[in-house]
């Protein structure tokens, strides 16, 4: 190691600047609800959701079902990338 990163590494204080919050995801502990809040300032969509595995959605005939605990993963898995592209203009 070199003096200067050894410096680094015992100067007080020396630590990366902690990053800011976008959002919250927000998922109950048996996976059966969720919703996401974003903290961006200004946002024009603060939450989306909450989904739950009970709501009712249409099948391909135009059948009510119940969405299911896999319906509640697929919002988990793209709600970031898609509230941050419709409403910030990018997925980051």
């Amino acid at each position: 190691m070199t003096s200067h990163a050894v410096r680094a590494r015992d100067t007080p204080g020396r630590t990366a600047a902690p990053q800011p919050f976008e959002g919250a995801l927000f998922v109950d502990l048996d996976g059966q609800r969720a919703r996401y809040e974003c903290l961006r300032p200004g946002c024009p969509h603060r939450q989306e959701g909450p989904v739950c595995s009970s709501d009712r959605v249409k099948s391909e005939d135009g059948t009510p079902v119940p969405r299911g605990p896999g319906g509640v993963a697929a919002f988990v898995d793209g709600i970031k990338a898609y509230h941050l592209s419709k409403y910030h203009g990018s997925t980051r």
